[in-house]
This record gives C-alpha cells, structure tokens and sequence, in this order.
C-alpha cells in the first residue's frame, strides 16, 4: 500500500527551471545540465521500483512511502522506506549504467562508463548505513524498539557489477519479491503497523535545496525573464486582458504566469513584491501585477508599496507535489 507516492526531486525540478533560464553560455550551463541528468535518472529509478514493489503481492498489506526524512543527529534521505509487520527496510536506489566496482578500505564506488572514463563515489552502503542508524535513533527518541534493515537496489540491469565483500544487500530490482520474502517469512509484528506508520507521518521533514541561485551562487540577473509558453517551449508570452498569448506559436494560456512565479520561487527567492514580478514577468503595469497575485490568494506582508508576497504555496500545491 502506498502511503507517500512517488514524487520528483525537489532539486530535478528546480535544476529543470534554472537549465531552462540559463543561456547556454553561461559558465555553469553545461555543468547544470549534466547534473540534470543524473538527478532525472535517479528520479526515473526511483519510480521504476515503487511500481515494481506495488505489484508484489506480499506487500499488500505493508506501507510504502517514497523520499522520507526523520529528525535524526544524522543527515537522511531515504529513497524507499517499508513498513512491514516485524521491520522497517531501507531502500537505497542507484540508477547506474557501465562498470561498478565496489571497493573496501576505503569503501567507494568505482565506476567505469561506456566511454571508459572512471567516477569514484562514496560506497551506497556508507550511506545506508547512516539513513539506518538515523532511523534508530529516531525511533529510539519515540521510545520504539524495531528491527531496521537495508538494501542497496539497481533497478535496471544495464550495469555489471564487481563487488568485494560487503556489509548489506546489493541486489536487482527483479530481485527484491524475493529479498523481502525474507523479512516477512519469519514476521512477528512487535508494534503494529499502523502505529509506526503515523508515527513517521507525524514526523515527516520537507526540505528544499531552493532558492537554487543562492545554492549554486548563480546571479539572479543571469536568468532568463518572462513567461514561458508550454506549448512551444519559448519565454516572451504577452499579458493580455484575459490571457497570456504567445507570439510565436499563437498559444493562449490563462495561468502561466504560475509557471514562471513557481521558477521564481525555486531560483531567486520565497518572497516576491510588486516590481519583482513586473521584472521577472516582463508585466509593465503594477496594477496587473498586483492583481495576479492577489489572485493566487497568496500570504502578504508589508504595507502595500513594499508588500512581499510569499510563494511556497505555489510550490506546496503545485502538480508535482503530492
């Protein structure tokens, strides 16, 4: 059963905005860029294996939650967590193609790409590990005593693995029906499942990298302003009375002020005046302005001349949110 469903990235759909509004010149782009791509092929291994588990058949009566974080001493963010009648299990997901050698004293992984070049990475075990002694020590503060177990997870068998003795699973997504037979052949539930399950809802953390040009030290004035138009992929959409319409395509579009508004948020900052957004809407009237944020019946402070304009709502309820 699916408690917290997947969801993208924080930092991809933030990465997403600033790759969209950075010209290719910019110094960092290509670094950007690249960066991209790996957090969407995370994100897509991700989900890959939250469909794969949905369809195993023994978890039909156990709690899956995508991308938790618990306060802890120590730093997580877990990729999968299971609620299973006797255990909680950490998924660890790692979406990588080519050569992957797991190496011992130091633990890293080396890995060698189609075109021979060669990464080294911290060891996924070192940081499972951390997430699980973080998830002990969260539910130690809760006075709960539960066994906690982990598992370093490929969903795709587009990589050849070479590993040297290790501490915890490493195993393929197909594989995991399996895994978990483990577990849950020998359950013996010692606090129900349902109370750790709204024990972690309670405690769910929610944390943004945002805003993106503070985290990469990118000057605001660098990005790209105005409107984007969805349907041709170009900025420059003119405010109409009604409507936002694009000059290149002829697309109209009530809302994609929104669009841009949730950028702005992501990259420049959560607060947002009047000229703020005339600037970065490329709107000139403040009285229109004035009026798509009032719109959005967004929390103000402020007198009315500088009142600021807060826009994690925007985020909070935006489609990629759950």
């Amino acid at each position: 059963m699916i408690i917290k469903s997947f969801a993208p990235s924080p930092l991809t759909t933030g990465l997403q905005a600033l790759v969209n509004r950075l010209q290719p010149t910019h110094p960092q782009y290509h670094q950007l860029q690249q960066e991209l791509k790996n957090k969407e092929a995370g994100d897509y291994g991700e989900q890959y294996v939250m469909k794969e588990l949905q369809q195993i058949a023994l978890l039909n009566d156990c709690y899956i939650l995508h991308n938790v974080t618990l306060p802890s001493v120590l730093p997580m963010q877990i990729d999968i967590l299971l609620i299973v009648p006797n255990a909680i299990i950490l998924l660890e997901i790692k979406n990588i193609r080519g050569i992957v050698h797991f190496k011992n004293d130091p633990r890293q992984l080396i890995r060698t790409s189609d075109s021979g070049e060669v990464h080294v990475f911290t060891h996924p075990e070192v940081q499972l590990e951390q997430y699980m002694q973080g998830v002990k020590h969260f539910f130690n503060t809760q006075q709960v005593s539960i066994p906690i177990y982990g598992a370093v997870v490929f969903p795709f068998n587009n990589v050849n693995i070479h590993r040297e003795d290790g501490r915890l699973p490493i195993i393929m997504a197909k594989e995991l029906p399996i895994f978990l037979h483990k577990h849950l052949e020998t359950s013996k539930e010692t606090k129900t499942m349902a109370d750790i399950k709204n024990i972690i809802l309670s405690h769910l953390k929610h944390r943004t990298p945002f805003p993106l040009c503070t985290y990469y030290q990118i000057d605001a004035s660098a990005l790209q302003r105005g409107v984007y138009c969805e349907n041709c992929g170009r900025f420059g959409m003119q405010k109409l009375r009604m409507t936002w319409h694009c000059q290149s395509c002829k697309f109209i579009s009530k809302n994609a002020h929104i669009r841009a508004l949730l950028d702005y948020y992501m990259l420049v900052g959560d607060t947002i005046t009047n000229r703020n957004c005339r600037e970065f809407l490329n709107v000139e009237s403040q009285y229109v302005a004035k009026r798509l944020l009032q719109k959005l019946n967004l929390s103000s402070t402020g007198p009315d001349r500088i009142r600021k304009y807060h826009l994690s709502s925007i985020y909070w309820n935006s489609p990629q949110k759950e």
